[in-house]
């Protein structure tokens, strides 16, 4: 997966590097602020167990 996306961005080394980790940064912050959000009122994290 990643040898594919590696082969469709544009530029030298540099570029591609860059580029990758800003495909990464966005991917995160998808998860962390969209994904995550949603699946914590599917998931009982929240409860201890012990009470």
């Amino acid at each position: 997966m990643y040898g594919w996306i590696w082969r469709r961005l544009p530029g030298g080394t540099g570029a591609r590097v860059t580029q990758m980790a800003l495909l990464a940064l966005a991917a995160g912050l998808l998860l962390w602020f969209v994904v995550y959000p949603w699946a914590s009122i599917y998931l009982p994290f929240d409860q201890s167990g012990l009470g």
